[in-house]
């Protein structure tokens, strides 16, 4: 297909409007000419009027709708259903609710352009957690200031991306880790669209919460891709209600986790999977296979 457009921006939904509203609102608000992205909205069988929505951005975004029967829980579907009909050189993948800083897809491209290969580029979430007892602060802050602000004083209050902690003892030049493939989670990451389609796009056996993006990382490093961090690509995380099995259910999640793992070793040969099937702390994986490096050296 071709490329019609600089960036094709993917959000694979299912219900919550009022969240999928704050992400399209800024969308809008991008100061990257209209003319220069398009919007794909995945819709994984909702039973909200996702539609209605979209079609309110008619004449403000370059937006397309796209339906699949609900069967569950297939993003990894939904996105590639994105993939598909991309008429971007650059998808870039944001879930429902993640609110854009108005240069985040420039600085998306950026981040590319100044690549020498292919890569992955992770944008930067604030309020990214799977804590809930701050979802009512954070509300709080979105509501009542610009998406300038509201990152300023996200910043100030330290809820920060989860994957801070591991920024700042490893670094920013994820390159440089061992096992990066760790913190690829596709809340506000981008890849070119040729390829996502050399890879094969995501694994569409992932039917329940997570993995798929883990996957998708393993299968962009073993094509010779890296993955970086781009923290002027800014967002926020505008907090929902528990709803993924393993969220309520810590045992089951504990089950799932394994199982995932489990088939990411059948698929992929990585020394460093193979370790995490051992390290569960993806801190200590790090910290390992540093060491592990370094006294081979």
């Amino acid at each position: 297909m071709e490329h019609i457009y600089s960036a094709s921006v993917i959000i694979p939904t299912y219900n919550r409007i009022n969240n999928l509203k704050r992400s399209l609102d800024s969308l809008v608000e991008q100061q990257l000419p209209k003319d220069e992205f398009e919007v794909l909205i995945c819709d994984d069988g909702s039973s909200e009027d996702t539609l209605g929505l979209a079609k309110k951005y008619d004449g403000l975004l370059n937006i397309k709708y796209f339906y699949q029967e609900d069967k569950g829980f297939r993003a990894a579907a939904a996105r590639n259903l994105g993939i598909r009909n991309a008429e971007g050189n650059l998808c870039i993948f944001i879930d429902n609710g993640i609110i854009l800083h108005k240069d985040a897809i420039q600085e998306h491209i950026n981040a590319h352009q100044e690549s020498s290969k292919p890569s992955a580029v992770l944008g930067y979430v604030y309020g990214y957690d799977m804590a809930t007892s701050n979802h009512e602060e954070i509300r709080g802050v979105v509501e009542d200031n610009s998406i300038d602000g509201a990152i300023e004083t996200l910043r100030n209050m330290k809820i920060l991306d989860i994957r801070e902690k591991h920024y700042l003892e490893f670094g920013d030049d994820l390159e440089a880790w061992p096992a990066p493939f760790v913190v690829l989670w596709t809340c506000n990451v981008s890849v070119p669209r040729e390829t996502l389609l050399e890879i094969g796009m995501f694994d569409e056996n992932y039917t329940t919460w997570g993995g798929e993006d883990i996957d998708l990382a393993l299968a962009l490093l073993q094509h010779g891709a890296t993955i970086k961090l781009a923290r002027a690509s800014m967002s926020i995380h505008f907090p929902h209600e528990k709803e993924h099995d393993w969220e309520i259910d810590e045992e089951k999640g504990k089950l799932e986790l394994m199982q995932k793992k489990e088939y990411l070793v059948s698929k992929y040969s990585s020394p460093e999977l193979k370790r995490w099937m051992e390290i569960n702390d993806i801190d200590q994986l790090n910290r390992v296979l540093l060491a592990e490096r370094q006294s081979i050296r």
